[in-house]
This record gives C-alpha cells, structure tokens and sequence, in this order.
C-alpha cells in the first residue's frame, strides 16, 4: 500500500516510533526567546517520551552540550556547527553571538562574554529548543519531518527519506544489532513532484563464512546494506505482482507489456541510496578525491579511466571488509572445496550494481513476470567521487562505444542512472570494526524489522531462522506468483536453478555481460557453487 506523502510526516504516537524534528529553513532570530513552559509529563507521556528520543536529548544536553549537539546530529544524519554570526564590544568587554545549525536548520542566536562560552550557550540553546519540540509533539502526537525540502537537492531528499525511514522503523531495537555501519535504501517515486517512498531497507558490511553455505537456499550469503536492500527491494516486486490485477490498476506500479509480461509504469522511478561508496571498484580511491554536491540537474556521466587496474572485478574477504582483485583468485569455487576450507568469494557491491544496470534489479526469476527494471537514480552520502562511481556501476560497459550495448537482446541495455551525493545531509566515516548484524526489511513488511547475523546468514538469535530475503523464501514467493497467474509450467520446474536457466532472455543477456567482462580486461564473474541454486521447492 502506497504512502501518502503528507501522512508520512504527520503521523500519530503510536503509529510511529522515533521522535523526528523539525529541520525547516528559518532565519536567525535577533534574541533567544525562551521555550515554553509545560506542565510536566505524565507517566505515559515520559515513557512515550523516551521512546520518541526526548531522553536521549536530555543525555547529551547533561554530558556537554557542544558533543551532545554535534553527537545527536551525527545519530540523525546531519551536518552541524556551531557559528560565530557577530562580533562586538572594545577589547576589554568582547561581546561574541553564537548560532548552530544543524541539518539546514539555523537555531536562536546567544550573547556571551567570550568565544568558548557562547559555543556551549548556543550548543545549549539549541537542544533545549529540540527538547521542548519533542515535549510537544508527544503531547500532540504529531511529528514533523526532519529537513527542508524546498531548495534541497533529489539527492538530498533521497537521503532524508531513508534516514527518517530507518530511525522510525529501528527506534526500538537495541542499537548493537542495528549493524548501521552501512545503510541502503530503495526510494520510489511517482513522477517528478512525489516526494518519495522508502519500499526496501538494508544495513551490513558482512558476508558469510564458507562453512556457512547452504544446499537449501536457506542462507544469505552477502549481507552489504546495498545487497540486501535489494532483495528487500525483491520482495516489494513480488508483492506488488501478487495483487496486480490487469482489468483494474490504477493503484498498481506495473502495466500490460508485450508477451503477457508487465512493466513499471512511466512516471514511476526507483532511487538507490548508500550512505558510502559501494565496496570494490566505485571505492577504489583517495578521500581528498571526494566530490562536493554537483548542481542541480547535472547529469552527464564523466567516468574517470587513469589506469589498467581501474574498472577490474573484485571479491570481497570472507568474514572481513575489504575487496580484492579477481585475478588474484582465479580459481572456480566448488562445493567440496570451500567446505574443505577454500576461502569463499562474493562479488563486489560495485560490480553487483554494475550488474544491476545492465541486466535489471528485478533477477532472472521476475523477468518470468515483468521487463527489466532499473534504477533512475545513485545517491551517495560519504566517499563520493563522480569519476569513479559512474565508470564502477556503469560506464565501464561503455568504455569502447555502444558496441557491448548493441548485442544485448531487447528490453535489456545499458543503464546510466543520474548520480550524486548529499548536501545538507553529512554522512560521516564510521571507523572500527563493524558490527556482524544486519537490518532488512520492505514496504509490505509494514513495520516487522528483520534483524540478520551477517556471518552466518540467519535471523540473529538461538533458533537461526531462515531469513525472509534468503534465496529458499524468494523462490517460494517465485511460487506464489506462478500459481497467481497460472504458470504450470514454471512449478513444474524442479529446482531453483532451472526456474532462473528457463528466463532465456536475461539468461543470454548475463551470458553477453560476463563475455563482455572477459573481452575488457575486467577479469571473470565468479559465482557460487552450483550445488549451491540446485535446491528444489520440496527441500524448502
């Protein structure tokens, strides 16, 4: 069910779980008008309270207040400081005005007699004036939403939604598992004046151990926020497909296409936004080469080819963070092997997202069902380069000219999403190790979070459940729709691995894609084990 733009940042108490404040554009005011005083809250009101962040602002208001403003900002996605605006008074009796700002946000300006001061006054004065909002809203049960929208970039739009969408959806999760070292989201819009809806969700940094693998299809074997965001994203497909219904839809996101397939309709648009550069090629550079915001509307593609180890395929490190160049590991994983200890190899989230642009983000299992669908948009929060990102997720496959393109069977093409990074919005480098957790969720889950061990592919906990985004619960979902629309001949099927060889159109366009990457220099796709997709609906 589609969000109402408006409902999603008017919403009551107990429909949502964080506070979120309000971050519209305002111009200093000349003096610090006092908050308003309230009666204070009751019982209910301060658990509710506490659930909406009022206590966590409170926390950082008592420690220090400059480190608790620039702590809270950083936990909200924010860029912040804290500004001296005048100057005045002789030498012997300064007088120095202090604001902060945080998320584009100005907040009342304060007076002190020196600089340090009027640092922690204004720091002050800003959480006081959060706190008495957050107050408020329980009170009232209405939140607002968090940054400006007006004169904010697509890409600085993207990100708020995402971050408002995640802190909303993990309020109460306990934060050592949120494994938000890394967040991804896809956004949809319907059309250029819809804000935007937040459909799939994925944090991680993790993939998991050889030892791991399932014969099941039970474990989710790459656990990075932007992999798993999109077989979140998956599911949102399948359940959009599972109430299509040709003679009526209106409210749906697909159409008739040719072939009895469906497509996305015009005007409806998918957005994909990481708080870092993916992993691999599109991260293979220095921070003092990162971006600032391009201007709005600045879509041209510059990809930057300095030199032979540019544009090459990279794997990921079994349990660690980092990648490493295919050549280095060109032996072809077997199933024997990797359980005798053979390191396990994942490919890059850079070069998974250059598949994504090439063969669709919707699987070989979707395009049973509907044509490719692709992203419109990339948009990066820290560690962005231009250069880099737009040859990592695409213009690799263009190096040489339309000649890739062109023996690509039709619906499928190269895709140049627009890219770009966030403005208002600061997505700071989170050093140290990362956590083994990782978040999924999508827009049909309503607000049911599903929290992952990312070295060993299950829900987090004693039982180690098979996770709803694994490969056996996407091909029940494949089921489903198949018995939806009368595809005998899909269930009849016998394995996972047949359902995807019998899509022959994505199957001889990934053929040409991974034909393609041998013919540039690029290096081999290195796949899992075969045993590995042989796994029936029976076994499920």
């Amino acid at each position: 069910m589609e969000e109402n733009p408006q409902n999603f940042f008017t919403v009551k108490q107990q429909q949502q779980q964080q506070h979120q404040v309000s971050f519209e554009p305002q111009a200093p005011a000349p003096t610090l008008s006092p908050c308003p005083s309230l009666a204070p809250l009751t019982v209910q009101e301060l658990e509710a309270a506490h659930a909406a962040g009022v206590g966590d602002l409170i926390n950082y208001l008592n420690k220090n207040a400059i480190s608790g403003l620039l702590e809270y900002a950083r936990s909200k996605g924010f860029a912040a400081e804290i500004k001296l605006v005048h100057q005045a008074g002789p030498p012997h009796d300064p007088k120095f005005t202090y604001q902060a700002k945080v998320g584009g946000r100005w907040f009342p300006p304060v007076c002190a007699n020196n600089k340090k001061q009027g640092k922690q006054e204004a720091a002050d004065a800003a959480l006081r004036v959060l706190i008495g909002e957050a107050e408020k809203a329980v009170r009232t049960g209405e939140f607002i939403m968090e940054l400006p929208v007006s004169g904010s970039t697509l890409h600085d739009q993207i990100a708020m939604l995402s971050h408002q969408r995640f802190n909303a959806l993990t309020a109460r999760i306990q934060h050592c598992l949120l494994g938000r070292k890394i967040l991804a989201t896809f956004v949809m819009k319907r059309g250029e004046e819809h804000l935007g809806t937040v459909v799939s969700m994925g944090t991680g940094n993790r993939c998991v151990k050889g030892e791991e693998l399932s014969l099941k299809g039970d474990t989710v074997n790459d656990c990075h926020a932007e992999i798993i965001s999109r077989r979140g994203f998956i599911r949102f497909l399948y359940s959009e497909l599972l109430k299509y219904d040709p003679a009526s839809n209106e409210g749906s996101i697909f159409e008739p296409s040719e072939g009895g397939k469906v497509r996305v309709k015009k005007g409806i648009t998918f957005h994909l936004y990481i708080s870092t550069a993916p992993c691999g090629d599109g991260a293979l550079f220095d921070k003092s080469c990162s971006d600032l915001p391009a201007p709005q509307g600045s879509c041209q593609h510059q990809p930057l080819f300095e030199n032979i180890k540019q544009g090459k395929l990279r794997t990921k490190v079994e349990n660690g963070e980092g990648t490493i160049p295919v050549e280095s590991s060109d032996i072809v994983p077997t199933w024997d092997g990797i359980q005798h200890g053979e390191r396990l190899r994942t490919m890059s989230c850079s070069d998974k997202m250059l598949r994504w642009n090439v063969l669709g983000l919707q699987g070989a299992l979707l395009t049973h069902f509907t044509e490719p669908v692709y992203l419109s948009s990339v948009t990066l929060g820290y560690l962005y380069s231009h250069g880099h990102l737009t040859r990592a997720v695409c213009c690799r496959m263009s190096r040489d000219g339309d000649a890739f393109k062109q023996s690509l069977p039709t619906p499928f093409t190269v895709n140049h999403p627009q890219v770009g990074r966030v403005s208002v919005y600061d997505s700071i480098r989170h050093t140290g190790k990362t956590k083994e957790s990782s978040v999924n969720w999508c827009l049909s889950d309503e607000l049911s979070v599903e929290v992952l061990d990312g070295t060993k592919g299950k829900v987090d906990g004693v039982k180690l459940a098979v996770s709803r985004v694994s490969k056996s619960s996407l091909f029940q979902l494949f089921r489903a729709q198949c018995s939806h629309v009368g595809r005998g001949d899909l269930l009849a099927l016998p394995s996972y691995r047949d359902a995807k060889q019998a899509a022959q159109p994505f199957q001889r366009a990934k053929e040409s894609f991974v034909r393609a990457l041998q013919d540039m220099s690029y290096g081999n796709w290195i796949c899992k084990p075969v045993e590995e997709k042989s796994f029936s609906y029976d076994e499920v």
